[in-house]
Formats: structure tokens, C-alpha cells, sequence
């Protein structure tokens, strides 16, 4: 989705996955969080600005909570290793990797796994550090008010929205908008993958349809991407790699034989299991060359 505006939305990732996650959780505010009425009305995306277009794109906590509320359970084994940083070298692999991470965050926190949130909040900072952004975990005192907060979801969430923001606005006041697009595309990959295993596992039609829909955002990540490539060439590969996984999308059987009339009638996708494979197949083979460096 583009938006023809030049303002760069910083603090809509925030203000999204907190009113998001207060409202799932069923509690009005985080306990040890300072949180106003304003702080839990939210937007529908982050957006990320290049040049003259805004593109709409997911923070990692946002897909896990939308994610959570159709039904998404918690399953052993199926997040990252934790792995050495210094591993990636390159600033595709940092980046991809940091996002990568940032989702097993997100996904740890809402399912309320700590020592594993806390791991991952770490190794968050480590890949951060190695970006030469590790400043960003100090602004706020955000990586103490984590450890501080740790058992308390409502604040740990706001939390990761308040880091995913400051990360946000360093990036964007220090012109590398590439880096943002390429933790989304990390933290999105993640995410798809830890959704699919996770439907394999239950087979819940609620989150058929949340992967289906997720798969709308691609487009928007994937241009994002392309009006940055040249920032960095090793971009062009990550296109590749998130163009493969939309054309097998766009060519199961359910997505090609839907009608402008489900459109219309705004009828939620449902993929059948074995489309569901097929995908969830993909999503694991980029992946593995993503936390591979």
C-alpha cells in the first residue's frame, strides 16, 4: 500500500502494538508503564518513507499480536537458535537476523515465555550493537525498564513498541530507511514461519486466514525495498528471495480462483492445508538462508 505523503509516521508502530496488545490482553494500561487514552489509539501500519512515498509495513510485535488474537499458541522449538552475533558479518545478515529476532521476541513476550524474552531481548541489543545502533537499547532506559518489567506482558509489550520506535527514528534521522525494510523483511519472514508451524500444529481456521492476510503486506515490503536497492546491492537478492515466495502465492489454486466478488464481500482467504504446506515450505527454505548468514 503506498501512501502519497512526505511524513514519516515515527510513532505509529507504537502506538499500534500497544493499543493492540492492551486491548488483547484485556487489561486498559500496562501496570509499571505510564500509558495515556492517546497512547492506545493506533494506526494500522508503520510506515517507512523514501523520497516523496510512504510504504506500509508490519513491526514485528504487530503481526505476532494480530497473530495471537486468532488463536496463536505458544510451541516449543520452533523460534531461532541463539546464536553468536559476530556470525553475520554483513549488513544484510546483521539486519535480517536482527528482525528475525525482534519476532521471537514479540512471540516469547505475548505467550509470556520470560527467560527465552529475555535471551532474545539480549541478543536483540548484541545484533543492534553490531549495526552500530546499540544506542538506541539506552534511550529511556529501555533494555532496564525490560528486565524490570519482566513478567508483566502489557509493559514489556509497550516496551518493545516504544525500542522498535527509537530504532525507527535513528534510522530515519541517520538516512539508512534500508536497514528498517530489511529488519521488516527479517521480522516478517519469522513471523510467517512461526504462524504456519503453528497451524500445522492445530490446524485453526482463524489463523489460516491471519496468513493469508499477512501475505498482503509482501508487496509493500518488497517495494520498499527496491526504491532503496541502491543503498546497499546485496538488496537485490532479498527482492528475489521475497519475490519467490509471492509467486507461489499467487499461484495456489485459492488465491488464483478468488473472484472480485469475495473482494467486494471483503470474504477472508482460507487456504487449503496443503496450500498451506506448500507456502509454509518456501517461507522455511528463505529462512534458513536468512539465519545461515
Amino acid at each position: 500500500m503506498l501512501v502519497n505523503k512526505k511524513s514519516f509516521v515515527r510513532n505509529s508502530a507504537m502506538l499500534l502494538t500497544a493499543g493492540m496488545l492492551f486491548a488483547s490482553c484485556g487489561n486498559e494500561t500496562p501496570k509499571d508503564e505510564n500509558v495515556t487514552a492517546e497512547d492506545s489509539t493506533a494506526t494500522e501500519t508503520a510506515t517507512v518513507e523514501v523520497e516523496d512515498v510512504s510504504y506500509s509495513l508490519p513491526s514485528p510485535l504487530q503481526i505476532a499480536s494480530i497473530f495471537k488474537k486468532s488463536g496463536l499458541k505458544y510451541k516449543d522449538g520452533i523460534t531461532s537458535t541463539l546464536k553468536d552475533p559476530s556470525k553475520y558479518t554483513t549488513n544484510l545478515s546483521k539486519a535480517l537476523n536482527l528482525g528475525v529476532y525482534s519476532a521471537d521476541l514479540s512471540y516469547t513476550v505475548l505467550n509470556k515465555q520470560n527467560q527465552e524474552a529475555m535471551n532474545y531481548m539480549k541478543l536483540c541489543r548484541q545484533m543492534a550493537d553490531n549495526l552500530g545502533m546499540g544506542s538506541v537499547f539506552e534511550q529511556g532506559n529501555l533494555s532496564k525498564r525490560f528486565e524490570k518489567n519482566i513478567g508483566n506482558e502489557d509493559s514489556l509489550a509497550y516496551i518493545i513498541a516504544e525500542l522498535q520506535m527509537v530504532t525507527d527514528m535513528y534510522l530515519d534521522e541517520n538516512d539508512q530507511q534500508q536497514v528498517t525494510s530489511i529488519v521488516f523483511a527479517g521480522a516478517w519472514i519469522e513471523s510467517m514461519y512461526v504462524g504456519s508451524k503453528v497451524y500445522e500444529k492445530g490446524k485453526d481456521k482463524s489463523l489460516n486466514n491471519k496468513l493469508a492476510e499477512q501475505m498482503t503486506i509482501l508487496g509493500s515490503i518488497v517495494n520498499a525495498l527496491k526504491a532503496q536497492e541502491k543503498k546497499d546491492p546485496a538488496i537485490g537478492g532479498l527482492i528475489a528471495d521475497l519475490q519467490s515466495v509471492k509467486a507461489i502465492y499467487d499461484e495456489l489454486p485459492s488465491v488464483k480462483n478468488r473472484t472480485e466478488a469475495d473482494d467486494e464481500a471483503d470474504k477472508e482467504m482460507t487456504l487449503t492445508d496443503e496450500e498451506v504446506s506448500t507456502l509454509t515450505t518456501k517461507i522455511e527454505e528463505i529462512r534458513t538462508k536468512f539465519i545461515n548468514g
